[in-house]
Parts: C-alpha cells; structure tokens; sequence
C-alpha cells in the first residue's frame, strides 16, 4: 500500500448526539457498544477545545453496551427497559434513541421500540446513526431531520421577524456557542428575533417554535441546507442561505446588507450598525499598525487545512481585509460530491484579480502536511488548521492559528471569530503566533 488516510478530521457519525447535547434538556439514549460515544466524543468535543456536554460527564448518557449476547440474541429487550428506567430517572423534556453499528447490521428495529413509547409522559423519537454511513455531519444532519419529522408539528401562526439559525455545528464547529450568541446579538440589533436552539438559554421550547419563523437563515456553504429545504418542504418556510459564517468588516457588511435586503429591515438602523462597528473594528487594528511596520517580514501567503465553512470564512478574511494570498486550501470534512462544485464556486468570490490558488477536497488530513513537510518556502507564510498541523507548523517555524476540530487541549472558552470583533481577535492571534514563531520577529 503506498499511501494511507491520517489525521482524520471528522468523528464517527454517532457523534451525530452532540447535536442533540447542545440543546437544553435533550438526552440521548445509546443503543451501541460501550466505547461508541468516547470514541466519537474525543474529536468534536474533548480534544477540540476541551468541551463537554455541561456541568456532568458524558458517560452518564444511558447506554445499552451492546455486547456479544445481544449480537445472537438482539438487544431490543434491554434497549426497551433502558428507555423506561430513563425516563423515572432522568429529568428531560426530550429523549433521542440512537443506534449504533453492530445494531443496526444484526437488525434491531430501534423504531419499532420507541414506537411502544407514543404517548408517554415524555416524547421518545429516535435516528439511526451507523457509522459505515457517515461522519459526524451526516449524524448532526440524520439527529436534525428526527427532530423535524417526529417531533414537531405545524403551528398555526407565523410570527413577523421570527427567524431559526442553522449552519453552525455545535461542538465540532469549535467556536459555536459564542458564535451563536453574537449572531443572536447583531440579530436582535438589526431588528430580528433569533430563534437558536443550541447553548445557553436553548432548549425544547426553541425547538416548538421552529415551525412559526418567519424564514430560515443558514450561514455555511453546504452543511443543514437539506435541514432548511426540509422545513420549507414541512412547514412551507422559505429560508435565506449566506453562504459564510462572516468574520471582518468587508463580509459581516456585505451580510448585513444583504439580510436587511431579504427580509426588508429598516436600512438606516442596519448602516448605523455597520458605520459603529467597522468604526470599532478599524480603531482596534490601527492601534497594532505601528507593531505592525516593525515586523520583518510579514507572512503574505497562507493554507488552510480544516473544514469548507471554516475554510471559507477564513479565506475571505485574510484576502478580502487583511490582503493575504491563498496558495491552497484543503477541505478535510468529506464535503459531499453534489455540492463540490457550489463549494468551489463560493472560493471565486474574492476581492483577488488572479484566482490561481487550488481548492482540495480530501479525506486525507495529512495530506497538506505531507506535501509541505520538505517543500521549499520561498516566502513567509502561514498555516490555519487544526491541533494535527501545529506539529508542522512549529517544526518549519510557520505562523499558525488553530480553527478547526480537532482544535487540540487549548480551552475554547467563550472565543469566537464571528464578526467584526471575532476578526480583532482573530487578527491578535493569527500576527501573536507569527512573533512567537520568529517568522516576523520586531
């Protein structure tokens, strides 16, 4: 064999569950080998950024430990009475019943087991999440569509200004829970009601009032698009796709204006944020330019190793404000094959005459640093990706800043990049690392 996949950067799709995690007062319930969860919970949360599921562990989730005997003899008995003894004991709104690998290859019918629960004291639903399906993106997108299609039902009023927030992954997009609340904030600034059903504050009274926004926004290039198409579908919701979570003051206005336009909000309130905020911006950096001229050699080109939203919204950063070269990105998150293609297309749209930079889709995560590991770099550059390429980075002295999952044993608290202030702190950490590197040393 003369190549292998390494450094993978998406986990197994049962890690599908953080999804559900993420939103107050839902609970799994696993129907799958004792391991599954560690397994799949070390790259979207521990290892990325030190998250957890809140104040407990995650090995309190209730789990069924499939073992041999339930390989001859079925597990749906034991699944069963799990459901039961979950519900006396544990106190939630909610319960997901996922299964594994191994139940759903000898067959356990885990729909025909929370169908026995219809009508209970607590809604039962569940979402079949086998890894030989998919990644992590495909559970979250399978623990969405189960949410959709059993739990929710049509509202009978449709509530002006109301608007639903898809597109952000909890904890396998690293910064999530600090993203969405300063998305609800410029939301609720430009004269929205932001309905976000993950984090603090979330929860199943969110999720019952999905039916009555107004519309969907969703802020990535591909990941929850088939959520929203599925809600307009369901509850005839139209929905406002902007491909990028916007980081700088050059695309968090573009995003602005466009919002304002889709959903006719008052455009004197949404300049007047604009005009405050790209104020704020501009003040902060030019405080650092002086810094800035000392330095001797600034990176001016860059890679990127880490998933297409976190890709792209870096990629317009660093060409659109800070006037940087993309030499190649690598999209490392299994991007499906039918929307490659979009994906590429949204990379064109740069403030950057010559396009010559590659756009790779790969699973191999390895893959950039295998190609860089001996290559000559004629000029300073910089590297953003996740903990797997520090190694690179400090070994060949490049500037570097972690984005992506696996984020690595650096806590994430409440940072986020989102916006005009995530793009200060984003451009504090990204020339920060690049002095401490001695790659631009004053």
């Amino acid at each position: 064999m003369s190549a292998c996949v390494e450094q993978q950067r998406v986990g197994c799709a049962i890690g599908g569950i953080y999804t559900a995690l993420a939103i107050d007062r839902v609970m799994p319930i696993l129907h799958s080998g004792p391991g599954c969860q560690d397994n799949a919970g070390r790259v979207v949360a521990g290892v990325n950024g030190g998250q957890s599921m809140g104040p407990i562990s995650e090995s309190i989730i209730p789990c069924t430990d499939f073992c041999e005997a339930d390989v001859i003899f079925g597990g749906e008995g034991k699944l069963k009475k799990l459901i039961e003894k979950s519900i006396e004991y544990l106190d939630s709104d909610l319960f997901l019943v996922v299964d594994g690998c191994t139940a759903e290859i000898v067959g356990d019918d885990i729909e025909d087991v929370t169908r026995s629960f219809q009508g209970g004291s607590v809604p039962v639903i569940y979402s079949r999440l086998p890894g030989f399906k998919g990644n992590n993106l495909w559970g979250h997108s399978q623990v969405l569509q189960s949410i959709i299609e059993q739990y929710l039902t049509p509202s009978s009023k449709r509530t002006p200004r109301l608007v639903n927030v898809w597109g952000i992954v909890p904890y396998y997009d690293t910064m999530w829970a600090a993203t969405l609340e300063k998305v609800a904030a410029l939301l609720r600034e430009l004269g929205l009601e932001p309905n976000i059903i993950y984090g603090q504050g979330s929860g199943v009274a969110r999720l019952s009032r999905i039916p009555e926004a107004e519309f969907n926004l969703l802020l990535s290039p591909w990941v929850d698009l088939d959520v929203v198409q599925l809600l307009r579908e369901k509850f005839g919701i139209p929905y406002f796709h902007y491909p990028v979570v916007p980081i700088g003051p050059t695309e968090t206005t573009r995003f602005i204006r466009a919002l304002a336009d889709y959903a006719g909000l008052d455009k004197e309130n949404a300049e007047a944020v604009i005009a405050r905020e790209e104020e704020r911006y501009y003040y902060y950096i030019q405080r650092h330019l002086r810094w800035l001229y000392a330095c001797k050699a600034l990176p001016k080109e860059f890679y990127i190793n880490s998933s297409a939203s976190a890709a792209l919204a870096l990629t317009r950063y660093l060409v659109n404000d800070l006037g940087l070269l993309p030499v190649k990105i690598y999209i490392v998150d299994n991007v499906p094959d039918q929307h490659q293609a979009q994906v590429r297309e949204y990379f064109q749209d740069l403030e950057l005459e010559i396009k010559d930079f590659e756009v790779v889709f790969t699973s191999d995560g390895g893959l950039m640093g295998a190609e860089l590991k001996d290559k000559a770099l004629v000029n300073p550059v910089s590297i953003l990706g996740t903990a797997w390429d520090q190694l690179l980075a400090t070994k060949r002295k490049i500037t570097f800043v972690s984005v992506s999952a696996p984020y690595g044993d650096t806590l994430v608290g409440n940072k986020t990049y989102f916006g005009y202030d995530g793009a200060i702190s984003l451009f504090a950490d990204f020339y920060s690392d690049m002095v401490t590197k001695g790659t631009g040393s004053v």
